[in-house]
């Protein structure tokens, strides 16, 4: 059984630009802007039933050109949907990035000194164990004992340390070093 987000997606990955763009409020998180995919699809498939819609939508040709008629006649109201969804989006991420840095914050000047010492004391155990497991490890490789430490074991002791001096998404990691 297909549902609004599945004809969404079908419609996105196979329709073209005009109907795409119903693909892409179908498949986004506004109740509005969904609404007016489904209203839109439902014109042109003559069903209100997503599995009916998307059926009729794959097996006839004149069906997805009516789709893109309506696309065209509708296209600012579909834009504004797009946009729409997009700055909440834009949203939600920056109140979820003013959540954490609050958050962070509270922890940081917090009475209780056990709180207060908690991210800073893992930040430097996860430095340290991260430096002892490279030199110990490439150590026992130089004096031909081991194999030399993993990249990737090393990242992973290194991540609360480079949590705490704000690297907290790789996106932001790979941005730092491109201005570099």
């Amino acid at each position: 059984m297909a549902t609004w987000a599945d004809v969404g997606a079908w419609l996105k990955d196979n329709a073209g630009t005009g109907a795409a763009l119903i693909g892409s409020l179908l498949t986004g998180n506004v109740p509005a802007a969904v609404a007016a995919g489904v209203a839109l699809v439902g014109s042109a498939t003559g069903s209100p039933d997503p599995s009916v819609a998307l059926s009729k939508l794959q097996a006839d040709p004149a069906t997805l050109v009516r789709l893109k008629e309506l696309a065209v006649q509708e296209e600012a109201s579909i834009r504004e949907h797009v946009r729409a969804m997009a700055e909440m989006q834009l949203k939600d991420a920056q109140a979820e990035h003013h959540e954490t840095q609050e958050t962070i914050r509270t922890g940081d000047t917090a009475e209780d000194e056990y709180v207060r010492h908690t991210r800073p004391m893992m930040a430097r155990q996860s430095w340290y164990a991260a430096a002892t497991y490279v030199i110990a490890f490439q150590a026992m490789q130089a004096f031909g004992t081991g194999s030399g430490a993993s990249f990737d074991l090393a990242v992973l002791l290194l991540t609360p340390a480079a949590a705490y001096l704000g690297l907290r998404e790789i996106g932001k990691g790979l941005t730092i070093w491109r201005k570099v």
